[in-house]
């Protein structure tokens, strides 16, 4: 986990610094994650990591075309599962997407363009639903009140975790 954790401070800073988590940091924590888990369950447990990353993309993709995750937030996951396993996964989603959630209702309370934001979602979400198409989600990341980075939330889920949290 140390090197996870290594890895998600570099991601966090450039995701907070730069609006982009680097390819190079995902590529270091996904292979560092291969490397324990061929060395902890051989080659079948090298399929699994590969297998999670997949499903992890599948699901998460279309949120990225979207609008509602960045590339690098989705690629930030699949590393993420490459280091655990099974239901300690999917237990470390469901924390770091309510966190995410707690972030993004104390930001509507605090800031009036993040209410601004709900009422543009609801449109979104309404043409969406009357016309069946789906459009990208406009996001104006300049506005640092309207934005959440997923990476914040994931990283105090993974420190939660270490900590035995949950």
């Amino acid at each position: 986990m140390i090197i996870l954790i290594g890895v998600f401070c570099a991601a966090v800073y450039m995701d907070l610094r730069f609006y982009k988590i680097p390819n190079l940091c995902i590529l270091a924590g996904i292979a560092s994650g291969f490397i324990m888990t061929c060395v902890s369950y051989s080659a079948v447990g090298l399929f699994a990591s590969c297998a999670t990353m997949v499903i992890i993309f599948a699901v998460f993709y279309p949120f990225y075309l979207m609008g509602g995750l960045g590339a690098g937030d989705v690629k930030l996951l699949m590393m993420t599962s490459c280091f655990m396993k099974g239901g300690c996964f999917i237990q470390y989603l469901l924390v770091t997407f309510a966190l995410a959630a707690v972030i993004s209702v104390i930001k509507m309370l605090l800031f009036r363009e993040s209410r601004e934001r709900v009422l543009y979602l609801g449109g979104y979400l309404k043409k969406a639903a009357l016309t069946g198409s789906i459009d990208s989600y406009r996001v104006d990341k300049t506005n640092k009140n309207c934005v959440i980075r997923l990476s914040v939330p994931a990283f105090i889920s993974l420190i939660m975790m270490c900590m035995g949290v949950y």
